[in-house]
């Protein structure tokens, strides 16, 4: 097995600190979805509805791939237990995580085809969110992986944490749940379903660590959830009639900086 390149203290401070700003904005930000109901809400009646509940799950899967950041931490322990056991059992490469990673993200456009499904939003506010969905899960993943060195498995190269491939995915289906949920769980869940079966092949092909792909399916989470919130600040922007005035706080995360943007729209 091998070893991982010692992670010093400027980089779990920096770390700490881009997850803080890149991760978490969306639980300091105003603004959101109107709920939508079969009668039309005045301006002044309309209430913005944010379940906190639904920041946990990814947070927590962030929060795992940090602890595994610690030297011989029980996460960091099984990182390397499941690369030993990949590493002595499988030795064949699977490149379909090159592509599969892409199904969740056409397939919420392309069901537009199928007859009797209907997702949440029309076609200007799907590309609008799925923009800025990707948008922001590059820019964190990115500054995460070019400002916290992290040797992959084979040790190829150190920008292991956390896994782009599993962020790709997970953005993908969680637009998919989001779009379609009321019309089917199951789309969702298949959505789930080859998201999931893209980290275990980047683990399988000793790509990236389990700790990862479990951070770079919490952050495409949170950014998924964050396009939500930020959609109506896109349709005052761009003058879409019915939106109103919304602010928002957007991270600013670099190398070698993280800083905090702030947007208010009236």
């Amino acid at each position: 097995m091998t070893e991982d390149m010692p992670i010093y203290k400027r980089n779990l401070k920096k770390t700490v600190a881009a997850l803080m700003a890149g991760l978490l904005f969306p639980a300091m930000a105003w603004g959101g979805e109107k709920a939508p109901g079969p009668k039309a809400l005045s301006a002044d009646t309309v209430c913005t509805r944010i379940s906190y509940a639904k920041w946990a799950i990814p947070a927590v899967c962030v929060t795992y791939g940090v602890v595994a950041r610690f030297n011989e931490t029980p996460v960091r322990r099984f990182d390397k237990y499941v690369a030993g056991r990949v590493d002595k059992n499988i030795r064949r490469h699977y490149p379909a995580d090159d592509y599969v990673q892409y199904l969740p993200a056409i397939a919420v456009f392309g069901l537009d085809f199928v007859p009797g499904i209907t997702p949440r939003h029309n076609l200007r506010d799907r590309t609008l969110l799925t923009a800025t969905s990707y948008l922001l899960t590059g820019a964190v993943v990115g500054a995460m992986k070019t400002g916290i060195p992290v040797w992959r498995p084979l040790k190829q190269a150190d920008n292991s944490f956390p896994s782009g491939h599993t962020a790709t995915a997970f953005t993908g289906a969680h637009l998919l749940y989001r779009e379609y949920r009321d019309v089917s769980p199951w789309i969702g869940i298949g959505g789930y379903s080859v998201a999931t079966a893209t980290g275990i092949l980047r683990v399988i092909n000793r790509r990236h660590w389990v700790s990862d792909v479990v951070t770079g399916a919490g952050i495409s989470i949170l950014c998924v959830e964050a396009a939500y919130l930020l959609l109506p600040v896109w349709h005052r922007l761009l003058g879409i009639p019915g939106s109103d005035g919304r602010m928002a706080f957007m991270p600013a995360v670099t190398p070698a900086s993280v800083g905090m943007g702030w947007v208010y729209v009236f």
